[in-house]
């Protein structure tokens, strides 16, 4: 699939100044807890937490880069008793040092200037297949998604350069005379260590509206677990005739819509399948279709002849409804509305 927006590269002073945001809101926070849970982080999950954050500032700053203004993050501190409302752009700094406030906040609670957009940055690593959003949280006037694809060392980065002496290296390996034997080498040798080469990226999906993710989104109600599409695989087997069809997969407009019971499942974007495309087989973790020529199937080229469609479901715990979508889905179908909002921007800059 080709993306429209590139990936951006996560540098190092980037890095270093989401670690002092979190390390000052850890510091300021005595009970570092989990969202509304009992749990508590130490700073290494407090970062885990908190790192998407970069996301709010780091994605604009490339999207602006030309223009004679920045997006404005919330960076407050906050006490535990405040409302945590605020929204994740606050406004615009032009250039010239001014400041124009999206919201301002007053005791306690953040208030929504009028006429100004409310805008919500939403971050999926690039191995999930799904976006949601809370039913709650579907105020927002612009939704801005990012796939982020980090390093799983991408901390060490950072680290000060007597971490990685040799020393330590020496002083951890254990010695061979308490082996006595290991004939499945299920014991791992010792590697010398050294700092990650790079950080990752982050890469916009795009930026939709709130009318537009209705239209796209599934409303999954509290304890509705959906199932999406996962893969698809070609099927060699005998030539069919017209007995072995068993019904019709509904396709309309490059969106497939598959149905099994009354399971919920998530549509997914298809190009070259005519509309009635027969099924084979059909249960509820596949469906096998006869293609009659190569086609495109969630951005993945199909040949053609028997193919076996795969579906995961979605396993929800939350006690919340949610709105959610394929992620490839709504990237080649969505309204991108990316356009509409810099617009937006540049008309508030030069009212100010």
């Amino acid at each position: 699939m080709r993306y429209k927006y590139k990936s951006i590269k996560i540098t190092n002073d980037d890095l270093r100044k989401i670690i002092y945001f979190i390390l000052m809101k850890f510091r300021s926070d005595s009970l570092h807890l989990q969202g509304t849970s009992s749990k508590r982080d130490l700073l290494g999950g407090y970062i885990e937490r908190w790192f998407n954050k970069i996301a709010e500032t780091f994605i604009f700053n490339d999207l602006l880069e030309d223009k004679n203004y920045d997006v404005v993050s919330d960076y407050f501190l906050y006490a535990n008793d405040s409302d945590k409302n605020a929204p994740d752009i606050i406004g615009l700094k032009l250039k010239n040092g001014d400041h124009v406030p999206f919201a301002q906040y007053k005791n306690g609670t953040w208030k929504i200037i009028r006429e100004m957009p409310r805008i919500e940055v939403k971050v999926v690593r690039k191995d999930q297949a799904l976006l949601g959003v809370r039913e709650p949280q579907m105020i927002d006037d612009y939704y801005v998604f990012v796939e982020s694809d980090l390093e799983e060392d991408y901390l060490s980065i950072i680290f000060e350069k007597q971490v990685f002496k040799k020393r330590y290296l020496r002083e951890l390996k254990n010695s061979e005379e308490f082996i006595d034997s290991d004939d499945f080498n299920q014991l791992i040798p010792h590697k010398k260590m050294k700092k990650a080469e790079n950080i990752g990226t982050m890469r916009l999906i795009g930026i939709y509206t709130k009318d537009e993710l209705r239209r796209k989104f599934t409303l999954c109600k509290t304890g509705t677990s959906p199932y999406y599409f996962s893969g698809v695989t070609k099927e060699f087997g005998k030539k069919l005739d017209d007995k072995d069809f068993i019904g019709e997969l509904e396709i309309k407009n490059g969106l497939c819509k598959y149905c099994h019971g009354d399971e919920v499942y998530l549509p997914f974007p298809v190009e070259k399948i005519k509309n009635n495309q027969r099924i084979i087989v059909s249960n509820k973790g596949s469906v096998y279709i006869c293609l009659e020529k190569d086609a495109i199937i969630n951005g993945e080229k199909v040949k053609k002849g028997i193919v076996k469609i795969e579906f995961k479901k979605f396993d929800r715990s939350s006690k919340w409804d949610e709105n959610i979508a394929l992620k490839t889905f709504i990237e080649s179908r969505g309204k991108d509305s990316t356009h509409d909002l810099l617009c937006l921007f540049d008309k508030i800059s030069e009212a100010n």
